[in-house]
C-alpha cells in the first residue's frame, strides 16, 4: 500500500490563520520547499495550462478540499484549465475511478461528483467489491442511471480506457498521496509547506504563472 491517504500535512480548520513562511527573498515561493519539479516532465496535450488535482472520493481530506479548489477554479484567466483526476492503488480505487469517468458523463455531473465523497467514504470498510458495486449503482440510480446502464458502463472500453490513462498521468507524477495538485505536468505542490488549503491554491497560482512565463522564453 502507499503512504496514507491523509496526507494533507496541514489542517484545512485553521485556514488562513497563518502566514507563508520561507519565501525567498523576493517574496516567492521556494522549489524544494513548496513545490519540487518533476524530473521528467508529463508533455502537455493543449495550448492550454492544466492544474491537475489527484484525488480519492474515500479520502476526507479531498472532500474537504473541493470547495477551497474550486473557489479557486472560478478565479482562474483564459487558457487555464483545471482538472481532476482519480488516484488508483488498489482494485477498490479501480472501481471508485470508474465510477468518476461514468458521472462526468452525467447531467448532474457536479452535483454527483461532491456527493460521492460521503457515500465512498461511507464504504470504505467494506471489502467486497461487488457489495460496494451494487450500493454504488443504487446510489447513482437515484439520480437517473440505471442499474443496468452503471453495470454496463463499468467495463465499457471508454471507461477501461479512461482508467489506463489516468492510472498513467498518476505514475508519470509520482503520486504519493491525496489530495496532489501537479501544474502542468512539471511542479507538484509539498502541501505540508503550506498552513492552509487556500495557501496550496496561492501556490499553485505562483506555479501557473512561473509556468507562463517559462512558455513565454521559449
Amino acid at each position: 500500500m502507499k503512504k496514507a491517504f491523509a496526507l494533507f500535512c496541514f489542517a484545512l480548520a485553521i485556514a488562513g490563520c497563518s502566514e507563508p513562511s520561507n519565501l525567498d527573498a523576493n517574496g516567492n515561493y521556494v522549489k524544494g520547499v513548496h513545490y519540487r519539479e518533476l524530473a521528467n516532465p508529463i508533455p502537455a496535450s493543449s495550448n492550454d495550462i492544466t492544474v491537475t488535482e489527484f484525488f480519492w472520493y474515500g479520502c476526507p481530506h479531498c472532500e474537504l478540499f473541493e470547495k477551497p479548489l474550486h473557489q479557486w477554479q472560478q478565479t482562474l484567466a483564459d487558457g487555464v484549465v483545471l482538472v481532476q483526476s482519480p488516484a488508483v492503488w488498489n482494485e477498490a480505487m479501480k472501481l471508485h475511478a470508474k465510477v468518476f469517468f461514468i458521472v462526468q458523463q452525467m447531467p448532474d455531473k457536479q452535483k454527483v461528483h461532491a456527493a460521492l465523497f460521503e457515500q465512498i467514504i461511507g464504504l470504505r470498510e467494506i471489502t467486497d467489491l461487488n457489495i460496494q458495486q451494487a450500493k454504488l449503482a443504487g446510489f447513482l440510480a437515484g439520480y437517473g442511471l440505471s442499474e443496468q446502464e452503471f453495470n454496463d458502463k463499468l467495463n465499457s472500453a471508454d471507461i477501461v480506457s479512461k482508467l489506463k490513462q489516468a492510472m498513467q498521468l498518476m505514475s508519470a507524477a509520482e503520486l504519493q498521496g491525496t489530495p496532489t495538485i501537479l501544474v502542468n505536468g512539471r511542479y507538484i505542490i509539498l502541501n505540508g509547506s503550506a498552513n492552509s488549503a487556500e495557501q496550496v491554491m496561492d501556490i499553485a497560482s505562483y506555479l501557473v504563472e512561473l509556468e507562463r512565463q517559462n512558455l513565454l522564453a521559449m
